[in-house]
């Protein structure tokens, strides 16, 4: 199988089209937030939850891919593609790293509110996510170890002006495209993956 993870905010509508033309593929929502503090319990959860098994190979967008990374600890797993992602903490854009403390005191919800009015998948999927999450998980991602040594070959797909995770030093395929490739160039993106799997 191929699971493919979302960004945060995000959930399966991240990953359509071309995507689903690829075998076995399924996308993912988030599972429901039971107080997780860490990326390592986010994918505990997610392999029990979706059944996540060795030999599975994995796709991970923004925060998806970090969990992702996390997932290769705890399973064997082939491949990994990083879809405007990052191996570690650091190659987030260091605005964030400074401004990411003061996520408690963001308007989540008001926010979400106006967001789901607007009839874009992209906003839809912002108004449905779980605040209480975003909050949680936009410090973990500046506490987490990141990938480490691993046996999971790893693909990285990058987009060249994304702001969020800039550019790292080796990508497989960089795109010109920001940091949502994975639907901004889905097409790109799904042909890199069939070569490989």
């Amino acid at each position: 199988m191929i699971h493919a993870l979302p960004g945060m905010g995000g959930d399966h509508r991240m990953y359509q089209d071309e995507w689903l033309s690829l075998q076995d593929f399924i996308a993912h929502d988030w599972p429901a937030y039971h107080g997780e503090t860490t990326l390592a319990a986010v994918a505990r959860s997610i392999c029990e939850v979706n059944e996540i098994d060795d030999g599975d190979i994995l796709v991970g967008s923004s925060l998806g891919g970090m969990v992702a990374c996390e997932i290769t600890k705890l399973r064997r797993i082939p491949q990994l593609f990083l879809v405007g992602s990052a191996a570690h903490r650091n190659e987030v854009s260091h605005l964030f790293s400074v401004l990411h403390p003061l996520i408690n005191v963001v308007p989540i919800d008001l926010m979400k509110g106006a967001a789901g009015k607007i009839h874009n998948d992209l906003f839809q999927m912002f108004s449905a996510s779980d605040t209480s999450f975003i909050r949680v998980m936009s410090d973990a991602i500046f506490k987490w170890e990141g990938l480490g040594i691993t046996a999971t070959r790893v693909h990285r797909i990058h987009g060249m002006h994304d702001w969020v995770i800039p550019l790292p030093e080796k990508v497989d395929l960089a795109l010109n495209g920001g940091h949502l490739i994975a639907m901004t160039h889905a097409k790109d993106c799904v042909g890199y993956v069939s070569q490989f799997i």
